[in-house]
């Protein structure tokens, strides 16, 4: 587990912005937050002082998500994802359905 620590920070452009703290950041502030205190709002907005600081982001990992047909009356199906919700807004035949899983897939 790494330390936590506060990173200097400048903002850029005009206008303030608030911290989560509360404190206000003006126009061309140098400033120390830890970066999760930096609204995404924001974050084009400002720049840390030396980039070195910044702790290394890693890429998320993509799952794709699954779809299945299930039957739900003589010559009907619902369309549902890896969570059981369904996909679909009106029972589809068959082909249709299958259609709709080869699409989202």
């Amino acid at each position: 587990m790494t330390e936590r620590s506060k990173i200097t920070w400048k903002k850029l452009g005009g206008g303030s912005f608030r911290l989560a703290s509360g404190k206000i950041i003006k126009p061309n502030q140098v400033f120390e937050a830890y970066p999760e205190d930096i609204p995404v709002a924001f974050r084009d907005r400002v720049v840390p002082v030396n980039p070195d600081d910044l702790p290394q982001e890693y890429p998320l990992e993509v799952v794709k998500a699954n779809y299945q047909v299930i039957f739900k009356s003589p010559g009907w199906y619902d369309v549902v994802d890896g969570n059981g919700k369904v996909v679909n807004e009106k029972r589809l035949r068959s082909e249709d359905a299958k259609r709709l899983v080869e699409q989202l897939s």
